[in-house]
């Protein structure tokens, strides 16, 4: 937490999440040297009502559907799909729910009909567990752009849409707002301090025009909302961020989760930290890429990160895509070597 709110830690942190370490002897070296966990959970719950949802499996595919009183959509999902040693989910969405014009009003139904619930319980129980081994986050969920995007529509068809129906897509992105405003109250009731919202941003998905309109208003809303509780809070943008880095400054987040630097990112860890200066601290993504090259070659990585966050406050390292399971033990104990070594604070390299 130190590190996300400008405090001084002995270390530029180095945690991962759960799925990202195997249990066993391994993770015991590896935490006992330092090594943190950041557990995700959420804060509330959702409850659909005067929906009927049916499913039919055909091979790897599921389809699902929605039957409401207004009509019924549907979606289809990918299954079994690798897992990667547990790295990552095992299914992914191939279509959305919006087809059709009047499958907009069968959404808006949907959404409307949605009634969300605080559930704390569980996450003062993984808190009190996790106590100083890491930290416990909750999040808020999708922005409204980024869940049509995400998981009603993908790209091409959002962008359809935009054109020839903005008016309706507009619609959608108001309702969803609307929840996420619940959403947001009952986070900022709950015990979590550390927040996210969303959002897997990258500039060729969500270019500045898209990311001024349909992003920056909503954070700024849902940031005055949880800082007025005494939240942290931050953005998942784990994407290209170099066109829009000096939007993201206006947004209110406190941090951004999953900052992937070059080459993988198009955004250098100095250039974020001039634009930003104290008012963002950074949460890097360790790129997925870096683990398949040697030793030498991460750690020079992981020394060149530290060098430009220098001197190491509001900065920590993390890893928030996948890891090739073959790779990861060596990867990781050269990350926790290279951190310990050059990684105090101030860093000084």
């Amino acid at each position: 937490m130190a590190a996300l709110t400008w405090g001084w830690p002995d270390y530029v942190p180095w945690a991962v999440k759960p799925n990202h370490l195997p249990r066993g002897t391994w993770e015991r070296v590896l935490r006992n040297m330092g090594l943190g966990l950041t557990i995700e959970q959420s804060v509330y719950r959702i409850e659909m009502h005067g929906v009927e949802v049916l499913e039919r499996r055909a091979g790897n595919h599921v389809e699902r559907t929605y039957r409401t009183p207004v009509g019924e959509v549907s979606e289809v999902v990918r299954i079994n799909l690798p897992s990667e040693a547990g790295e990552r989910g095992g299914s992914w969405k191939v279509k959305g729910l919006i087809d059709r014009p009047e499958d907009y009003d069968v959404l808006l139904y949907i959404i409307d009909h949605m009634v969300v619930k605080p559930d704390y319980e569980d996450f003062h129980v993984i808190d009190e567990e996790l106590g100083v081994d890491g930290v416990v986050l909750t999040n808020v969920g999708y922005s409204p752009f980024m869940k049509l995007l995400v998981e009603y529509m993908g790209f091409r068809k959002l962008v359809v849409e935009l054109n020839r129906r903005p008016g309706k897509v507009e619609e959608v992105l108001q309702a969803l707002h609307r929840k996420t405003l619940e959403a947001c109250r009952i986070v900022a009731d709950s015990p979590a301090r550390l927040v996210l919202v969303g959002d897997n941003i990258d500039e060729n998905l969500v270019n500045p025009r898209f990311f001024e309109k349909y992003c920056l208003p909503y954070y700024r809303e849902y940031t005055r909302i949880l800082h007025s509780k005494g939240k942290v809070v931050g953005s998942h943008m784990d994407g290209r961020l170099r066109n829009l880095a000096e939007l993201i400054a206006e947004s209110g987040f406190d941090f951004i989760h999953g900052f992937t630097p070059p080459p993988t990112g198009n955004l250098s860890i100095r250039d974020a930290r001039r634009l930003w200066d104290r008012d963002i601290a950074i949460w890097v993504n360790i790129p997925e890429t870096l683990f398949y090259e040697e030793p030498e070659v991460i750690e020079r990585s992981v020394r060149s990160f530290l060098r430009e966050s220098a001197p190491g406050d509001g900065f920590m390292l993390g890893i928030t895509e996948t890891v090739p399971p073959r790779r990861r033990r060596i990867g990781y104990e050269t990350v926790m070597r290279t951190v310990l070594k050059h990684g105090r604070l101030p860093v000084k390299l």
